[in-house]
């Protein structure tokens, strides 16, 4: 009966201890999806901050308003200046 009782107690332990490196393991694996996610979207954010600033340059809003806007520079003669 003692012989029984270590035998349990062993066994329990034991089963912890294999609860515990599954948990371990499951929780390592999560912690690398997350961290593979974090640094795709430290990338993606990094190439939207350059096409940012890349867009709003004085020449891309020259060229979108040329484009798409069709939109012209006036020649000087063509201004006309109104007084007050």
């Amino acid at each position: 009966m003692k012989l029984f009782g270590w035998v349990l107690l062993i066994s329990v332990f034991a089963f912890g201890i294999v609860v515990m490196r599954i948990e371990v393991n499951r929780s390592g694996r999560a912690i690398g999806k997350l961290q593979n996610e974090v640094e795709i979207k430290q990338a993606r954010n990094q190439y939207l901050q350059l096409e940012t600033a890349r867009l709003s340059g004085p020449s891309a809003v020259k060229d979108f308003a040329r484009e798409r806007l069709h939109l012209r520079r006036t020649p000087p003669q063509n201004i006309v200046v109104l007084e007050d």
